[in-house]
């Protein structure tokens, strides 16, 4: 059975290959059917000697091998020899990432009881293909407020969940709209966040889609304080919240898309504590 999804903007279609915690997540992206998906995906399950076709490497980037095939399109495969000299998984895509094929091994010898592939997979392939429509997969938590979304991105265990968290809390009328992983797409020079249902442990996300207000950079303080970020620094942080590709037109599509995104949208760093204050703090960035 056919599935049909709509994510940051993006119709993918693809079979029914989830478990039910990953179908009930993804369940609240579902839109119709059509038959000119933007995007189709076809996995081969329990595959035990996966062939590579015909491919340039580009390059190996912690066991993942990123190439190019004769017509252009991309093609990644992981392949770990302390654990054997077969391929784990392979994805081929054209150019466009319209048709994307990926053939999985068996779980057995990732030695894992339930296979949660699938629904990882496609957010993996959805990190390359969305730069092609203007849009980036960014380590974040975000929000919306009065129809105005707002990103908080810091390293892992920094709090950006914690800060989010008091939104809800002094803040009436929040949503989160994605805990880990939100999308954003640029539309006709305007910045827009979407929700997206890969959200981490907290799994708390909202299919929802805001003007994207402000990017806010959290560290810990004892006092709270918004400044305004030296672009230059902020293109340093942006880069350590988004997926690098190594395939190098990828990769400037990357680079591309965030120095559109700082030049758009201003950028601030936000000391504070886990205080009302620090809500009040950061609803600045709201209103300048």
């Amino acid at each position: 059975m056919s599935l049909f999804y709509k994510l940051g903007g993006i119709t993918l279609q693809t079979e029914d290959y989830f478990d039910e915690k990953a179908k009930h997540e993804l369940s609240f992206y579902e839109t119709e059917p059509t038959e000119n998906p933007d995007m189709r995906i076809t996995m081969h399950f329990n595959c035990e000697d996966i062939v590579l076709p015909p491919c340039t490497l580009v390059a190996e980037v912690n066991k993942r091998h990123w190439c190019t095939t004769p017509d252009g399109g991309y093609l990644f495969y992981d392949k770990i020899i302390e654990y054997s000299d077969k391929i784990f998984n392979l994805m081929v895509t054209d150019d466009g990432f319209r048709n994307v094929e990926i053939w999985l091994c068996p779980k057995e010898l990732l030695k894992i009881t339930q296979d949660r592939r699938p629904y990882y997979i496609i957010q993996e392939i959805l990190r390359y293909a969305i730069l092609l429509y203007d849009g980036l997969i960014i380590h974040s938590s975000s929000l919306a407020y009065q129809n105005q979304g707002l990103l908080f991105s810091a390293p892992s265990g920094t709090g950006k969940s914690t800060h989010t968290g008091l939104w809800k809390k002094y803040a009436p009328g929040t949503e989160i709209v994605n805990d880990d992983m939100p999308i954003i797409c640029i539309e006709d020079g305007t910045p827009y966040l979407y929700g997206a249902p890969w959200s981490g442990k907290s799994v708390i996300h909202k299919n929802v889609r805001v003007p994207l207000k402000a990017i806010i950079f959290l560290e810990r303080g004892e006092t709270c304080s918004l400044t305004k970020m030296d672009s230059i620094e902020a293109v340093w942080r942006m880069l350590a919240a988004v997926r690098k590709p190594a395939i190098p037109l990828l990769g400037e599509k990357n680079l591309e898309l965030l120095s559109i995104l700082l030049e758009t949208l201003p950028a601030y760093l936000l000391k504070c504590d886990i205080s009302e204050e620090a809500v009040k703090t950061a609803m600045q960035a709201l209103e300048l």
